[in-house]
């Protein structure tokens, strides 16, 4: 891996990188490769500072480098001698805790890790775990406030390919030895790998789930190579060096989790902060975040958009944050422009929202580190990942090329890309001609290559980082007899940047009240995330020429309400206001604040209210007087 760090301020330095071709990089490597070399960097080096609890005045475990690989070399031995090869799974359902790192990388040292989502019920659990054939569970013992264990005693009868489950014990719980996977770790040497090994950078090493769906989960396959290539590029483009002291707090079922946090920071040798079992889903680790950047000297601020917003409202105080890198990346998740600009001149951080996607290994695209934000783009593609702006046909082929700042379906193409999903059903979707696979997204390229992503042509709801198929919702709530139709898309919020919202149509002359509509989906939704906030029964749900629901109009409903609401209280100030929501040939959508004015002299109170409103959301707005 190269140590060269050259600016990297717009599309020229991304070209200039790959004058170099991609092949003479010699930077692919499989993922024992990677995160072996990080530790051999300083053996004696802190790998993870361990908040057990997560308690942020608790005194952390420390993990050293050379600690961490002999865990991986006992862990890596330990799957070898259950039985799993070069093409079975070890599935692994635990929070955020060491052992998750250590079965994560020894599990695609010796076959494929696949990750699981221990906040989804158990029978989607149980889905995922048959679609992959699971060998090897790793799951966390029984424990109070989780309910992991439960859902592994349901569904262990049901998966028949599962051979040894094993369990992780969070500080002051027991496990039995027979199956405690610390336990067994015990009796498998640490100081090499007693097998033959003989993965290489295109076999799979990952099985990532993608979102919820009903029936045949999708399983995209991440090749060793893939994540390689990420540590590459995030050495580039954003100076990833060992001196740095991260947070861990990301999911680890979660892509962003995986790449970035986790095998990247390894890769380069650099120290993580694990803060406790639910990371930041814990309001104590938001409260205390500054303190335990001072504590720990943290050099890369990182939060989900949902973070970010409390953290806005959070001083850093008397706390010394000077250790902050003046940068850092965050998730795909729209993050709303004044939270971006409160960081960047308030903590002196400015945030890199990423475009990516788990069917590229994580990150598409991402704002020069050195260069111009573009405050509500997702920034240059990654050297050596291309982007196209497309107009496709009813048959999915590629008419033509869009014109710059023309909105269009993003297609991409590179290192990081998926060989396809496990069950190729699903593949025809996802796969175009020469490669370029279909994000399912629609956006354009301004003049300057920056990405704008405008819509989604595949539905999915963000809430917070997490990916949300409205089918889920649609699916559940169809379940009650009474309903004909059902349209679930993601209404904004200033906090999470989506909240899944569900609109329904019932049977002719049927009558249902929502709170019986919400049970009903409580029921059969696998995922608390994916929970609609609010259902609203309509007479008439929009359709397409086909019959079909036509979600973007159910969008701009959700919008309207949304920020109908919030502007509400300006009546009082002398200015009525309503909303309509349009579509842009640039923006995708735009917010049109129609305000009638009771007198003149109220205009710059109102107009400075709505600023205020709207900047905590992405949406452009445009404001409208009336007499």
């Amino acid at each position: 891996m190269t140590s060269a760090r050259q600016k990297i301020r717009g599309i020229d330095d991304i070209r200039a990188l790959e004058q170099v071709p991609y092949e003479d990089r010699n930077c692919e490597k499989t993922i024992f490769e990677l995160v072996k070399d990080g530790a051999l960097r300083d053996p004696e080096k802190v790998a993870f500072y361990n908040l057990p609890t997560g308690d942020p005045k608790e005194d952390a475990e420390i993990i050293l480098f050379s600690e961490l690989l002999e865990q991986i070399h006992q862990a890596a031995n330990l799957f070898n001698e259950l039985g799993v090869g070069k093409n079975d799974v070890v599935a692994v359902l635990l929070p955020i805790v060491p052992q998750y790192v250590v079965s994560m990388i020894a599990a695609a040292t010796i076959g494929i890790l696949c990750p699981i989502n221990w906040m989804l019920k158990a029978d989607h659990i149980a889905g995922i775990l048959n679609a992959v054939e699971a060998k090897v569970l790793i799951a966390l013992a029984p424990t109070e406030g989780y309910e992991i264990w439960s859902k592994v005693e349901a569904i262990e009868p049901q998966v028949g390919s599962l051979k040894h489950v094993l369990q992780v014990a969070l500080p002051g719980n027991e496990v039995e030895s027979d199956v405690s996977f610390d336990h067994l770790l015990k009796s498998q040497p640490g100081d090499r790998l007693n097998f033959k090994y003989d993965r290489t950078p295109d076999d799979i090493a990952i099985y990532a789930h993608t979102g919820g769906t009903t029936g045949v989960p999708k399983v995209a396959q991440l090749r060793n190579g893939a994540f390689a290539y990420k540590s590459w590029a995030y050495s580039e483009i954003l100076s990833c060096k060992p001196e740095h002291v991260v947070f861990a707090g990301s999911p680890l079922f979660h892509i962003g989790g995986i790449v970035y946090h986790t095998i990247n920071t390894l890769s380069h040798g650099s120290t993580s902060l694990m803060v406790g079992p639910m990371g930041f889903r814990s309001k104590n680790i938001i409260d205390n975040y500054w303190y335990l950047v001072e504590k720990y000297k943290i050099t890369d601020f990182f939060g989900v958009p949902t973070t970010l917003s409390a953290l806005a409202n959070i001083p850093p105080g008397t706390a010394d944050i000077s250790t902050l890198r003046p940068y850092c990346m965050t998730g795909s998740a729209g993050l709303p422009i004044e939270i971006s600009r409160y960081f960047e001149n308030e903590i002196g951080v400015r945030i890199l929202c990423n475009y990516g996607m788990t069917e590229n290994t994580a990150t598409i695209a991402l704002p020069p580190r050195d260069g111009d934000p573009r405050y509500g783009s997702s920034g240059i593609r990654l050297p050596y990942t291309q982007i196209r702006i497309v107009k496709l046909d009813g048959d999915k082929n590629i008419q033509r090329d869009c014109d710059a700042n023309e909105i269009g379906d993003i297609i991409v193409k590179g290192p990081g890309i998926t060989p396809g999903y496990l069950d190729d059903q699903f593949n025809a979707d996802l796969f175009l001609e020469g490669g370029w696979l279909l994000t399912g997204d629609l956006g354009r390229l301004d003049e300057d290559e920056y990405l704008w992503v405008t819509g989604r042509a595949k539905d999915v709801i963000i809430r917070g980082g997490n990916n949300i198929d409205p089918l889920v919702i649609e699916d559940a709530i169809r379940k009650h007899q009474d309903v004909a139709l059902v349209g679930a898309v993601g209404q904004p919020d200033a906090y999470a940047g989506e909240l899944p919202v569900a609109y329904v149509q019932l049977k002719p002359s049927k009558h249902v009240d929502t709170d019986e509509l919400m049970k009903v989906a409580e029921a059969n939704i696998s995922e608390r995330s994916a929970l609609p906030k609010k259902i609203t029964i309509v007479d008439q749900l929009p359709l397409t020429a086909v019959g079909k629901i036509f979600k973007p109009e159910l969008r701009k409903l959700a919008a309207t309400q949304t920020f109908t609401e919030l502007l509400a209280p300006l009546s009082r100030l002398g200015g009525a206001c309503s909303v309509e929501i349009l579509d842009h040939a640039v923006y995708g959508s735009l917010c049109q604040i129609s305000v009638a004015l009771r007198d003149e002299s109220d205009k710059p109170e109102i107009e400075a209210q709505i600023a205020k409103v709207m900047g905590e959301f992405t949406m452009q707005f445009e404001i409208e007087w009336r007499d």
